[in-house]
């Protein structure tokens, strides 16, 4: 069973083209992440919070984390502060704009997922920017050896950012091993939905 946690401007349906593929998916509230089970998969946000969780004692038998990092370090309240500006434009701004600048961000190389107004709490999408902002929560580097389970830390080669944090998550992971999928960004299940599907596969029949 994977239990996967969406990224933020998620929906549990994104998971769908895993279950199409074979896998027992279910895709809990992100306030609401249970405290055990067999494969912990997090994307994005998600993934911080799948580390926190596992850090906070949740009991998993292995855990991939897509996309993520080990927090903010420096630059703190810098990052804190684009944060809510993104907040603030979540909340109150014009929906199509929005949508057309969140996507437009580097990060994404390009890729745009379509997301209705109607499918979101607009407060609830502010709240989670800047609460589970990586510079609101706290960086897990100094802890993260603690996570003893086999994890999967996958990045996409065009999210040069995620891949250095991927490289630093492996070499401080007891059991972890990083997989860079080649010509994505930072969408990587959706950008490379059946190589993605592949990996968690092989992983997962293995550990």
């Amino acid at each position: 069973m994977i239990t996967a946690l969406h990224g933020f401007l998620g929906l549990p349906d994104d998971w769908s083209f895993l279950r199409r593929a074979g896998f027992d998916v279910i895709t809990p509230d992100l306030r609401e992440i249970p405290q055990e089970g067999d494969t912990l998969l997090g994307y994005s946000l998600g993934g911080r919070l799948a580390l926190h969780a596992l850090l906070n004692g949740a009991r998993y038998r292995n855990a991939v984390i897509v996309s993520a990092g080990l927090g903010v370090e420096e630059g703190r309240e810098e990052r804190l502060a684009q944060d809510e500006h993104w907040g603030e434009r979540f909340e109150h701004g014009e929906w199509y704009t929005l949508m057309r600048d969140w996507n437009a961000q580097p990060i994404f190389g390009g890729h745009a997922m379509p997301r209705l107004e109607s499918d979101f709490d607009r407060r609830e999408l502010a709240r989670q920017l800047i609460e589970w902002s990586p510079a609101a929560l706290p960086p897990v580097a100094a802890r993260v050896h603690e996570i003893a389970i086999p994890v999967l830390w996958i990045a996409g080669s065009r999210d040069p950012k995620y891949v250095a944090e991927g490289r630093r998550a492996v070499e401080l992971l007891p059991r972890a091993a990083l997989w860079i999928a080649e010509g994505a960004a930072h969408r990587v299940p959706w950008e490379q939905p059946e190589i993605f599907a592949a990996q968690l596969r092989e992983f997962v029949q293995m550990n």
